[in-house]
């Protein structure tokens, strides 16, 4: 046992002498003179690339299309004649929208008019800031 503490104690003092021998063997390395000269030179020569402009997913034209069929298929079911031939849609049956747990627990509810007039206040204003922001950040990011 003691023999091999022995060993373990000679070969950490050799790699030990043989660690500092590598140190004071290696040079130290530093950059040139003119180094920040140099990469300051490479930065400002570096071609100003176009700034990424956001493209929405959906375009205004798009949005303005969707927001017409709904409009004009909403107006349609509302106000529109009563069709009494529905060809396959007499076999579709929409109760279960009208007959389930949710709307029978919401049915008992009644909403107060300063509730009512609070929640269309909030949307509005929701519905102002979201252009309000959306110009307030591109302007920020194209400074």
């Amino acid at each position: 046992m003691k023999q091999l503490k022995v060993m373990e104690d000679h070969t950490e003092q050799h790699f030990d002498k043989l660690a500092k021998k590598v140190i004071k063997m290696s040079l130290l390395e530093s950059p040139s003179l003119e180094f920040t000269a140099n990469v300051m030179a490479g930065i400002e020569a570096a071609p100003v690339n176009d700034i990424t402009v956001y493209k929405p997913l959906i375009s205004k034209r798009m949005w303005l299309t969707i927001s017409i069929l709904i409009l004009g298929s909403l107006s349609y079911v509302i106000f529109g004649n009563g069709v009494e031939d529905l060809g396959w849609f007499d076999n579709v049956d929409l109760s279960i929208i009208s007959n389930n747990r949710v709307t029978e627990a919401l049915s008992g509810m009644t909403i107060s008019k300063t509730l009512a007039y609070a929640i269309g206040i909030f949307g509005l204003v929701f519905f102002i800031q979201i252009p309000m922001m959306k110009h307030y950040f591109d302007k920020r990011m194209s400074l």
